[in-house]
């Protein structure tokens, strides 16, 4: 049996919006959910890029996600952090919705020095930063 995953990206301004997001994709998708909603992530982009042309298919976004579903685990040393990685969209006939294959792995360690040396770098508002 197949899983599926959706992904909805945004950002959310305030208490008040994200809870009527959530209330919003609780009565769509019930509360059933095998993840929790509550999840930090952090996009890398890798620190020497191909040039834009046919063999930039081979850069990879990279994501570290953590859940925090407690006060412990708001600090990053206490989280338990997952690599992921998206690939690229495959739109599919018939529908209205582009699929991805999505890769998830858990981490452990120190995780910001494992991107280092994956040749990786974090991006802020679009910005890519030196580790």
């Amino acid at each position: 049996m197949a899983t599926y995953e959706c992904s909805l990206q945004g950002l959310i301004v305030g208490l008040k919006e994200k809870n009527a997001v959530i209330e919003r994709l609780v009565g769509i998708c019930g509360n059933d959910s095998m993840i929790d909603l509550f999840q930090h992530e952090i996009a890398f982009a890798p620190t020497v890029q191909t040039p834009v042309g046919p063999a930039r298919n081979d850069d990879v976004v990279l994501r570290l996600q953590s859940r925090i579903s407690s006060e412990h685990e708001k600090s990053f040393k206490n989280r338990q952090w997952y690599l992921c990685m998206q690939g690229h969209p495959e739109p599919q006939r018939g529908r209205t919705v582009s699929v991805r294959p999505h890769v998830r792995v858990e981490l452990s360690g120190d995780v910001f020095r494992f991107m280092k040396s994956l040749g990786y770098r974090y991006i802020i508002n679009g910005e890519k930063k030196i580790l």
